[in-house]
């Protein structure tokens, strides 16, 4: 095992535990199953492109967004699903903003209550995923002292 591995899963268990912490707290689930894979990319593939901040966070906006319009437009069957993460990954694209696990988004807000999905994107998805972020860029930059984000320079 590599010292930047282990000084990486450190970082992984901060970030992750100090979402959850947060989470727990405020009573929110901030915490989501794609967050594991984003903090592996974030501090550990932290000078990946997919790594960086502006592609982590407009891919989980991005992908958030299909998922509600698909949501809303088409409803809750099979094929939604699919579509909904083939147009996201489509969406990402055009804008450059790839980062893979974000594309759980779209099967998570369809899988959500139509009721409250806006408000689990603004309340839960966005907060988290930027926590997530400030966590990693003061690690990875601060205590670590690796180049990340990449586009500072």
């Amino acid at each position: 095992m590599k010292k930047d591995e282990i000084l990486s899963a450190i970082g992984i268990f901060f970030g992750i535990g100090i979402v959850a912490l947060v989470s727990k707290s405020i009573d929110n689930n901030l915490l989501l199953a794609p967050f594991g894979a984003t903090s592996i990319i974030a501090f550990l593939l932290y000078d990946s492109e997919y790594a960086q901040p502006r592609n982590i966070i407009l891919g989980y906006i991005i992908t958030s967004i299909v998922g509600i319009l698909m949501a809303y437009i088409l409803g809750h069957n099979w094929i939604v699903y699919a579509l909904g993460v083939a147009i996201a990954m489509l969406v990402k694209s055009w804008f450059k903003a790839i980062h893979p696990p974000s594309a759980a988004m779209p099967i998570i807000l369809l899988k959500a209550n139509e009721q409250g999905i806006i408000n689990y994107f603004l309340f839960d998805v966005i907060p988290g995923i930027c926590l997530l972020v400030f966590i990693a860029i003061v690690y990875n930059r601060f205590i670590l002292h690796r180049d990340y984000p990449l586009w500072h320079r």
